[in-house]
């Protein structure tokens, strides 16, 4: 599934098996510098484990039992060592720093994770403006940096400030174009009058009626009402096509909340 934090599938086939979890030359020789078999399998299981998922996984058991098998043939096992391996222990400390300086990956450090949301708040946000987007565009950019991936609720709260920073900043953007006028016209729009049950901005939202010469009317006024707010073109110029996509989506689905005081009530309080 599309933004998913990644993760073991349920069964894999032979070809799947080989593709992801096959052990090249160059990574049987870090296996066989560990000592004993319990060893060499837990080491091939966490290095396929890691290039895989992105991250290290918090037990053995968690890989499937189908792929820890592939791996204990390609060592010339006869069966699964990893119920054996020694997980709390000063050995699978050692494990995790061998197969990080083989593979050149790191653990993310306060420093890392705030780069990262920097990163996505400014250069992936523009292009994948939502959390499914974004949550694949920081997969992809952990595993360009070699940066294994942060917990999965850490992930989702870093890719959340990211998307809440870039429209924040967005906004800012655009508004920093509109003159005093401007902003109190597009204001004026939220307010409900008292005579009436929907807001100027509802209104402008609303579908096209059947055809019909009062209803052309009607939509002619909207788009007067529209261009007599004189928003600047030039305040949406770099805006890229999806993110306005969005925001059109948003509006569309937008109420003015029924709290809302009438114009007559707010202007005299």
């Amino acid at each position: 599934m599309k933004g998913a934090y990644p993760d073991f599938n349920t069964t894999y086939t032979h070809d799947e098996l080989v593709e992801h979890f096959l052990l090249t030359p160059a990574e049987r020789a870090v296996v066989d510098t560990c000592y004993g078999e319990v060893n060499r399998h837990g080491v091939a299981v966490l290095l396929k484990a890691v290039q895989y998922l992105g991250y290290f996984p918090s037990a053995l058991s968690q890989v499937p039992a189908a792929v820890r098998t592939f791996l204990a043939h390609q060592l010339h096992l006869l069966w699964d060592h990893t119920p054996d391996y020694p997980w709390h222990s000063t050995t699978h400390d050692r494990h995790l720093l061998l197969i990080r300086q083989h593979t050149g990956c790191h653990f993310p450090t306060g420093q890392d994770k705030q780069a990262l949301e920097t990163w996505l708040r400014t250069v992936g946000a523009p292009t994948a403006p939502t959390e499914e987007d974004l949550c694949e565009c920081a997969y992809t950019r952990c595993r360009a940096l070699g940066l294994e991936l942060p917990a999965e609720r850490e992930l989702q709260r870093l890719v959340r400030g990211a998307l809440h920073g870039f429209f924040q900043d967005l906004y800012t953007r655009i508004t920093a174009q509109l003159s005093p006028e401007v902003l109190a016209r597009l204001d004026a729009l939220l307010l409900v009058e008292s005579d009436t049950s929907q807001s100027v901005f509802d209104q402008l939202k609303a579908a096209p009626s059947t055809p019909g010469v009062k209803n052309l009317q009607h939509e002619l006024t909207k788009l007067q009402t529209l261009r007599g707010l004189g928003v600047p073109v030039a305040a949406f110029v770099g805006i890229p096509e999806k993110v306005l996509h969005l925001l059109k989506r948003r509006a569309a689905n937008e109420r003015v909340s029924h709290g809302c005081a009438p114009a007559n009530t707010a202007s005299s309080s």
